[in-house]
């Protein structure tokens, strides 16, 4: 197992991709690059003993902050595990990346694969064998399989196959004890009276008590999952590293779809698009993919790279669709007759990639240009409140544009409007722009919990704070409260009593 002590080459694991966070670089003693089971164990044995906090880190894709060590001590990066272990009667497949030779399992009939937590989505699409996929599509394919786990990730194609946490079939957990925890969906539930019960590979015995707090009915990453009788796997599923560390992670395959279409479509007005949407979603059964959108200022954003986006083109919906639903297209075709289409574009998805990763390139350019920082939302409400969502970014947009009236850009909303799932992005050019963003931001934040949601849709909460009444509080506390929050740390003790992985992450370092 290598270490790393060089300060020079422990700074890149200081901050993850927002830079919104970075640990001071005297704080931090050793970076770990685990390559196997025996390896964690040993990391996390020691760190117990010597009461050393632990950060985990993945490929630094991440935009909460998770993976910073804000709070000192050593980081475990998981970028070296890249093979497991082989299940008798299981198809072995190596294959050599520029990281290191990477190790999969496949069951013999090719419905699950065991896999090793560092490798990016990346790796494994090209690494299965030919016909087969992972369904959950997050939108950054760079991102390490253990860090989408551990914050239940999504994408545009949940819409259709549902989060990373429906994929997920068992877990080798290594707790902070050093001990392992094998465990299957379906093998442990909780009890009637609240609390997760289970053993060890080495005979410790564990009980988790089980937050009592109402889960959204959305698409969600924010805190520990939990409801009545819930099974123990979806506890570590989204747990952002505060209960334990992946050592390997059986998921489900499919086969792959069937010569999918995508299809994106223009409009006049931003009402004639959002009608469509529901024209869409009226579609049952019809193998729609996925339903993104984008308002007009993101298309203005993207017009620098895509000549053929006119300027009277206020709003786009991209959907993709199975290609043996010929029902499905003619009904999409005449939505767009009956919504005003004003032009669209066809083909197969993979044409359309660029398209939709021009938007975040682009607005990162023009920070650049403009000295200019963004702050952006991931919320989701349930579909009967998507509505009245709407018409609070368009009241949030109008108030920002209308206190700083000036040249350039101010926002752009886009997302994943399949689930009810918007990003508001501010562009704040100064820092009493970003101050009055801030606060619009917790207002989103706020009517969001209010229709039902969620603060997090897919990112997680990481190390984020917001400012409450004069007070910094933790992001989660606007969906759960104070005693959701200690529910939350009394689950993390039980499991950490030492209180060494993660700290920080979904809990302030002073509940830990």
């Amino acid at each position: 197992m290598k270490i790393i002590s060089d300060p020079a080459a422990i700074e890149p694991y200081l901050a993850d991709e927002s830079n919104a966070f970075k640990a001071p670089l005297e704080c931090v003693s050793k970076v770990y690059l685990p390559e196997g089971v025996q390896d964690l164990q040993s990391v996390l044995r020691d760190a117990s003993t010597g009461d050393i906090k632990c950060t985990t880190s993945g490929a630094g894709t991440g935009v909460t902050g998770s993976r910073a060590p804000m709070c000192g001590g050593c980081v475990i990066s998981m970028e070296r595990m890249l093979k497991t272990e082989i299940p008798e009667n299981w198809e072995m497949i190596e294959r050599e990346f520029p990281v290191g030779a990477i190790r999969i399992a496949v069951s013999p009939d090719r419905t699950r694969a065991r896999i090793s937590p560092g490798l990016t989505l990346d790796m494994l699409n090209e690494v299965l064998p030919k016909g087969l996929f992972y369904p959950p599509d997050p939108t950054e394919s760079s991102a390490q399989i253990g860090s989408t786990v551990a914050t239940n990730a999504s994408g545009s194609r949940t819409f259709y196959f549902g989060p990373t946490r429906d994929w997920i079939e068992a877990l080798t957990v290594i707790l902070a004890s050093g001990e392992v925890l094998r465990v299957r969906r379906g093998e442990i539930l909780a009890g009637s009276d609240g609390f997760l019960r289970f053993k060890t590979e080495a005979g410790g015995e564990y009980q988790v008590p089980v937050p009592t707090y109402t889960m959204p009915p959305v698409k969600n990453a924010a805190g520990l999952f939990a409801k009545p009788n819930m099974d123990l796997i979806d506890l570590f599923i989204g747990s952002e590293g505060i209960l334990g560390v992946f050592a390997e992670i059986e998921i489900r395959l499919e086969k792959e779809l069937s010569d999918p279409i995508a299809d994106v479509a223009f409009f006049g007005s931003g009402r004639d698009s959002l009608e469509y949407v529901n024209g869409l979603r009226r579609l049952e059964n019809g193998g729609i993919v996925a339903i993104e959108y984008f308002d007009g200022h993101s298309l203005a954003f993207m017009r620098e790279n895509e000549a053929r986006l006119r300027e009277e083109y206020k709003a786009a919906i991209l959907i993709e669709v199975l290609g043996d639903h010929d029902a499905t297209l003619d009904a999409v075709a005449e939505l767009s007759d009956k919504y005003n289409v004003l032009d669209d574009w066809s083909g197969p998805p993979e044409q359309f990639k660029e398209f939709r990763h021009s938007l975040p390139e682009s607005v990162n350019s023009y920070l650049k240009r403009h000295d200019s920082h963004k702050l952006g939302t991931d919320f989701a409400v349930p579909l009967a409140r998507f509505d009245e969502m709407m018409k609070a970014y368009v009241a949030v947009g109008e108030e920002f544009q209308k206190r700083f009236p000036r040249a350039g850009m101010h926002y752009v909303l886009f997302g994943h409007i399949g689930d009810c799932h918007l990003h508001f992005n501010f562009i704040a050019e100064n820092p009493d722009e970003m101050a009055f963003a801030k606060s619009l931001y917790l207002k989103l934040a706020q009517k969001a919990v209010e229709l039902g949601g969620t603060i997090s849709a897919e990112h997680g909460v990481g190390k984020k704070t917001i400012e409450l009444e004069g007070r910094v509080v933790p992001y989660l506390a606007l969906m759960f409260g104070e005693v959701g929050l200690m529910q939350i740390a009394a689950a993390k003790r039980a499991l950490d009593p030492k209180l060494i992985l993660n700290v920080g992450n979904m809990l302030p370092e002073a509940l830990n």
